[in-house]
């Protein structure tokens, strides 16, 4: 009864979200243009090369040389406002192979989930092998919910984190790349950006 209950809970929540957010509507769409984007790598062992299409998509180029036995994902995304301190929308460091189950548990991150491993071969798994890893050009769906949250007119949004390896018992963490964006979700009629 209690998982029911939960189920209930979390469709009504969805369904509350995709009202809110008009996503059944034909009038607005979200989408986001990046105004700074950086990374680093610990080369040779973990290599990233991103490239950015038009201010809207992101692609991928990742090798990896040596297996990463523990890799740890974070992921902090804030919004600003020029008045206000940052508000934090997500913030999570989690085992890789843990990150998929979350994924799919919140349903404002699982489109943007589903449609990064539909657009590449990356991996989800502990350890993570060595080998090439791409990803397209990837955007987020001018109607995916999550946008329309980080929507505001005078706001920006930032979104930080990496990958690490966990060393040891204590759960130390060894970057291997980590990355940081920063952009505006701007909102227009369908159909003019898509």
């Amino acid at each position: 009864m209690r998982g029911n209950w939960r189920t209930l809970v979390s469709i009504t929540t969805w369904l509350l979200l995709l009202e809110l957010s008009g996503i059944g509507s034909k009038e607005s769409c979200y989408y986001i243009f990046f105004t700074h984007a950086n990374w680093t790598d610990a080369r040779p062992r973990f290599i990233v090369n991103m490239t950015f299409s038009n201010q809207t998509g992101i692609g991928s180029v990742t090798t990896i040389n040596e297996e990463i036995a523990s890799p740890v994902s974070r992921i902090l995304i804030l919004q600003h406002s020029s008045k206000e301190k940052p508000r934090t929308i997500y913030n999570a460091t989690m085992k890789l192979c843990d990150l998929q189950n979350v994924f799919n548990s919140v349903p404002l991150f699982k489109p943007v989930k589903d449609n990064m491993l539909k657009q590449s071969n990356y991996s989800l798994s502990c350890p993570l092998v060595p080998g090439t890893y791409s990803m397209g050009n990837m955007k987020v769906s001018p109607k995916n919910p999550l946008l329309s949250l980080l929507y505001q007119p005078k706001h920006t949004f930032s979104v930080k984190g990496g990958l690490f390896e966990e060393l040891g018992s204590r759960g130390r963490l060894r970057p291997l790349s980590t990355y940081f964006m920063a952009g505006k979700v701007v909102k227009r009629s369908c159909g003019a950006n898509e």
